[in-house]
């Protein structure tokens, strides 16, 4: 049975947490795999999405980490998308925040979507594929009780309204940026304890917090595809899962004003 949600509020923000929904039986191997790939010295190249504080990213295909997207986290991703309908999830991402040296250092905001337009870049591709899933489930691995510990930011309801300048303007309104295309509202720094999930569409605006506290902010990322999401990368297509923002997700579809 898939996990219960709010569905309310993933309508109407583009996220939702879910408490607790990965046992300590998976998140432990998974953080012993990541402490001892950081005292071990292999560390990846930062993308172009990180800063000094990031250790971004690396993309893990082990079976510790990949448990995690497992059993419930699977049952929720097709509850939403449909069985049958989402395709397999090869790796996840393992996104780390270092705390800063002191409470005054600046940290640079890079608010984006993943996938189509961002203003660092062109079309963002992955395989010839534009780097666009349908849904990202985050694992939280550390525990982030609090704001500015490196948290994950939502910009709740940006899906909406970058689906409607989308619809009003076509792809190219995303072409100069997130911050340039809409007007933000207030971003909420997501808070969460180990094994908790953060659950959103991929079309919200999002960005991570400071890391003013001692401890390093772990989170998994996996991003899941509905297989129509992965077999047509026209821009036609793209365009219309950006402004029919449910297509790919029946279980949303005419439910809660959507």
């Amino acid at each position: 049975m898939a996990p219960r949600f709010n569905a309310a509020k993933l309508a109407r923000d583009g996220y939702v947490v879910l408490p607790g929904l990965v046992p300590r039986a998976l998140t432990a191997p998974a953080v012993r795999e990541i402490n001892h790939r950081l005292g071990g010295g292999d560390h990846p190249g930062r993308d172009r999405y990180a800063d000094a504080h990031d250790y971004l990213s690396e993309y893990v295909s082990s079976p510790a980490v990949m448990a995690l997207a497992a059993g419930a986290v699977r049952e929720l991703a097709e509850s939403l998308l449909g069985a049958g309908k989402v395709l397999p999830v090869s790796q996840a991402q393992i996104a780390l925040r270092f705390p800063a040296a002191h409470d005054a250092v600046a940290y640079e905001r890079l608010v984006h979507i993943d996938g189509p337009y961002s203003g660092m870049d062109k079309m963002k591709v992955l395989a010839k594929r534009p780097l666009r899933y349908s849904l990202c489930a985050g694992v939280f691995l550390s525990d982030q009780p609090k704001p500015d510990m490196g948290n994950f930011t939502a910009y709740p309801g940006t899906h909406t309204r970058i689906a409607r300048e989308v619809k009003r303007r076509g792809l190219a309104a995303l072409k100069r940026g997130v911050e340039r295309c809409i007007e933000l509202p207030a971003p909420v720094q997501v808070t969460g304890r180990t094994g908790d999930v953060v659950l959103f569409h991929f079309q919200m605006a999002h960005d991570k917090a400071p890391n003013f506290s001692p401890h390093i902010r772990r989170m998994a990322y996996f991003r899941f595809w509905h297989e129509d999401s992965w077999n047509d990368v026209s821009r036609a297509y793209l365009t219309r899962a950006m402004t029919d923002i449910w297509l790919e997700w029946p279980a949303m579809r005419g439910k809660h004003g959507t």
